[in-house]
């Protein structure tokens, strides 16, 4: 066998390789190691069959979103709403009505902040702020949050007291807004326990989902919300944990 020779810069990359990768592995050992929230929830059993989908939609109340809810209806569908605490405060009566069709209220902060650009205080502020907006409005106090982009540092995940919900994929419908993209993305990718990323902010995501649901539905599909799925298997719910998606008789996954 010819032996392959390298030169200095390849030697040089090929060292520093050597050294980088083991420490990036364990960066996320650590992180994952650091303890999550005390607090834990066991929700009633669910009724969940074994073939269930959670759509959830971020970014909203939008122009959009009661149309989406007139579909949801229609088709007997439930969803979760992470909804922008500074949109929810101009649009109260959607957040209402969502919540009162049996959908899920979500916290996605007031303004949308990336959590690890911010220091602790200001993330519980915004939160905060967003979680009495949204009991204002429903009466209820949600525990639910989903994190602007999805980022969150490990030490967020154990001093804020929520319960993160991340999602198993997504739609992209923020980055091709062609319904339908959306719906063959959607179509190709679901699967039991799937938690969705969508944006109700956008009118092809809309009349995507729209389209998809009924068509899933014909393959045994129901559509559920994410704290429904979550608790499907009677596990109790955990703070601190971003949770990915919750497959039949399976533990729900985080990472």
């Amino acid at each position: 066998m010819k032996k392959i020779k390298l030169n200095k810069y390849e030697k040089k990359t090929f060292r520093d390789m050597l050294v980088l990768i083991p420490m990036l592995i364990l960066i996320v050992i650590m992180s994952r190691s650091i303890p999550d929230g005390t607090l834990r929830y066991q929700l009633p059993d669910s009724n969940v069959g074994e073939k269930a989908i959670a759509l959830t939609f971020d970014d909203g109340p939008s122009g959009y979103t009661e149309e989406l809810l007139d579909g949801l209806k229609e088709c007997n569908a439930k969803a979760s709403f992470f909804v922008i605490g500074s949109k929810a405060e101009k649009n109260p009566e959607i957040v209402k009505r969502a919540y009162e069709e049996g959908h899920l209220i979500g916290n996605h902060t007031y303004d949308h902040i990336r959590l690890p650009l911010h220091s602790l205080k200001e993330c519980e502020t915004s939160i905060g702020k967003t979680f009495n907006i949204i009991e204002n409005i429903t009466g209820d106090r949600t525990m639910y949050l989903r994190a602007p982009y999805g980022d969150v540092s490990a030490y967020q995940l154990k001093e804020l007291d929520v319960v993160f919900v991340s999602w198993s994929f997504s739609s992209y419908d923020w980055k091709d807004k062609d319904a339908d993209y959306i719906y063959e993305r959607i179509m190709k990718k679901a699967s039991d326990g799937d938690i969705i990323l969508l944006h109700d902010t956008n009118k092809e995501t809309v009349e995507a989902v729209l389209r998809a649901i009924p068509e899933l539905q014909e393959q045994g599909y129901e559509f559920v919300r994410v704290d429904e799925l979550l608790s499907r298997n009677g596990e109790k719910i955990k703070m601190g944990t971003p949770y990915r998606w919750c497959k039949n008789e399976r533990n729900a996954f985080s990472f």
